[in-house]
């Protein structure tokens, strides 16, 4: 249990999202005198940094299933000719 301790947070409430219902971000006590709307802009920032991480899994993924169908399909052309060309 903690005593004495106090921190300042924003809650975002989102209806748009299947997942999430809240976001919640703990301010830093030296984040000076920002206001309101530069402190939603910045958690909006962060939260859009996010989906962009998400994105880049795809590709990844994508990037890899290209690769091993490529892997594949030459491995069956060397197959074929290695076949063909023995007799």
């Amino acid at each position: 249990m903690l005593r004495g301790c106090q921190k300042q947070m924003i809650v975002l409430q989102t209806q748009q999202s299947t997942i999430f219902e809240s976001a919640f971000f703990v301010l830093r006590r030296d984040n000076g005198s920002m206001r309101q709307d530069d402190m939603l802009a910045e958690a909006n920032r962060i939260i859009g940094e996010g989906v962009t991480v998400r994105k880049k899994r795809r590709r990844f993924w994508w990037a890899l299933g290209a690769f091993l169908l490529g892997a594949l399909l030459g491995a069956a052309i060397f197959a074929l000719f290695s076949f063909l060309y023995r007799a």
